[in-house]
């Protein structure tokens, strides 16, 4: 992959950035959300005059959203996210903060608050693996990227170990992006640029990033096609997007609920089967299988490269014993020839690399 600057194909910032916003904000070109026009700095956000739109900034983060986060309107992020910001003053560190955060999320089941806590402080060695992954050995060629922009970035977790030049994080949730800041805390590392916006409208020009990263993320897009399209388009030629998502048709629990055989139902059914055995909200998750992926993927990108990943051996040490055997028992099938084309349609998630066409193609 080339590594050259970023060559922007769109108008940007016509004014400086407003006052307020993160400092690692200013380092970025940000462009409409909805027109991908160019953008002033007004006193309190980002102005558009074609679209008559302010995004505003939420204590030094803008909010590009078009529409709302699946699990909570704009409203009552706000407020989740001023309990954070609470949060951040008084908790000694992620853990505390996390714990403290689900200790008020009234639509998630007590039991599922632990697992999810636990998930995110796993979160690191699952980001390092991506980062192998894209070195080298898991697809035919390594990545070597410069700008790298996360969709989904969550918790921070492959901000805070991604050894790149610049790397951007986004999600539509602006509480978890607070969150983020204590993972940054607890290192002693900078905040990086951390932008609230849809996956389907991206707040960047054409051509920016030479790698998309987003992993546990498509399957909570309201269109995940559109999403794969602007990952795409945010690309340069020839860049790639790595997606890790979960397999609908998997045998493994799902990753959610933690049940099994949620994928096989109807869709119209499995949200009534989440909330009859788990009391969760199932309704705004979509699993994709595999054949799926492919026709949403193949109008956006040249080429698509499927892996199956493995659990690093540190998440695996945290893990129950039964499921632990479970783990040894997808290392062995992965190893045994003529099984991996099987295992790949009922493994738990998948690794994939997306590339998009070369400019000289």
């Amino acid at each position: 992959m080339m590594s050259g600057p970023p060559v922007l194909s769109a108008p940007v910032l016509d004014r400086p950035h407003p006052p307020g916003v993160l400092p690692s904000v200013r380092t970025l070109p940000l462009v409409c959300p909805r027109c991908k026009g160019g953008l002033s700095a007004a006193e309190d956000g980002y102005r558009c005059a074609p679209c008559d739109r302010t995004y505003p900034l939420h204590a030094g983060i803008p909010d590009f959203r078009v529409f709302p986060d699946p699990f909570l309107s704009v409203e009552e992020d706000r407020a989740r996210t001023d309990y954070v910001l609470g949060g951040l003053e008084r908790c000694r560190d992620l853990r505390a903060l996390l714990e403290h955060y689900w200790k008020a999320s009234d639509i998630t089941p007590e039991p599922l608050r632990a697992r999810f806590v636990q998930s995110a402080l796993r979160g690191e060695n699952r980001a390092r693996r991506v980062v192998e992954a894209l070195r080298g050995g898991t697809f035919a060629a390594p990545v070597r990227p410069r700008a790298v922009l996360e969709v989904g970035s969550g918790t921070g977790n492959f901000l805070a170990v991604a050894p790149y030049r610049q790397v951007v994080g986004t999600d539509i949730g602006m509480r978890w992006l607070h969150v983020s800041r204590q993972r940054f805390r607890d290192k002693g590392l900078p905040v990086p640029p951390l932008v609230c916006c849809c996956a389907e409208h991206l707040p960047f020009p054409d051509g920016y990033f030479d790698l998309v990263v987003s992993t546990a993320t498509l399957e909570f897009t309201r269109a995940p096609g559109r999403a794969l399209a602007e990952a795409a388009r945010a690309l340069r030629p020839g860049g790639a997007a790595f997606i890790a998502t979960a397999n609908r048709y998997s045998l493994a629990q799902e990753p959610y609920a933690y049940l099994w055989g949620v994928g096989f139902l109807p869709r119209a059914w499995q949200a009534r089967y989440v909330r009859w055995r788990r009391g969760a909200s199932y309704e705004h998750i979509r699993l994709l299988s595999l054949p799926e992926l492919r026709r949403l993927a193949a109008p956006h990108f040249a080429q698509m490269e499927v892996a199956l990943p493995d659990i690093d051996d540190a998440s695996l040490r945290g893990l129950p014993r039964f499921k632990q055997r479970q783990v040894y028992a997808y290392r062995a099938l992965k190893s045994m020839p003529g099984v991996s084309g099987w295992l790949r349609a009922v493994a738990p998630q998948w690794d994939v690399k997306l590339t998009t066409r070369d400019a000289a193609a």
